[in-house]
């Protein structure tokens, strides 16, 4: 029996390295998640409510709505897919965490990310398609039939887009809470090897 301390004794098992590479996949996953969301919100906010009280008030009719639902059109896009992202982050934290104790800020994470990627697809899909038509045939805000319509679907569109941003605000709180801690930073000196020799 071989009783020589060696530098393999030291070496992390084949548990240990596996543990760390899921770390590290939790933490870009996570990461990935974050700025995804980050840039829906300051797009939101950068659009909603910095340009678009601007290009209203400064623009005449038709082209202020015309320029603000190319925007919003282009923008629809880029959030759909960065909660496309999203999701696939999510799926793949999820699928890290399969075999631990299910944590009720994983799920509730992870149903803020679905409803969160909800309201986008909404409002890309439906609610700027039908603003832009209605902008389109003439509509203005609060005059007429098409212009009272306008007012609801803008105002839906509004309220969903505060709810969204302060969903996203708490979905990047609930993704950096919840990253996986690696053994080796939590400070814990108790498991590690003792030198060989007698017990002090």
């Amino acid at each position: 029996m071989n009783d020589t301390f060696t530098e393999a004794d030291l070496a992390p098992s084949l548990d240990e390295r596996r543990a760390t590479r899921r770390d590290r996949i939790d933490r870009a996953a996570a990461t990935l998640a974050a700025l995804s969301v980050g840039l829906v919100v300051g797009g939101m906010v950068a659009l909603g409510a910095c340009a678009a009280p601007f290009v209203f008030a400064l623009t005449p009719a038709p082209f202020a709505g015309d320029a603000m639902g190319a925007a919003f059109a282009r923008f629809d896009q880029i959030a759909i897919t960065l909660s496309v992202v999203l999701l696939g982050a999510e799926v793949v934290r999820t699928f890290l965490a399969r075999r631990e104790r299910p944590r009720l800020d994983a799920r509730f994470r992870r149903l803020a990310g679905m409803f969160f990627a909800a309201c986008t697809a909404y409002t890309g899909l439906f609610l700027s398609p039908t603003i832009n038509e209605l902008h389109r045939n003439g509509a203005r805000r609060g005059v007429g039939p098409d212009g009272a319509r306008l007012e609801v679907i803008h105002q839906r569109a509004t309220n969903i887009g505060k709810a969204e941003c302060a969903l996203g605000l708490l979905l990047v709180g609930l993704h950096v809470f919840s990253i996986r801690r690696q053994k080796s930073e939590e400070g814990d000196e108790a498991d590690a090897p003792l030198p060989p020799g007698p017990a002090a």
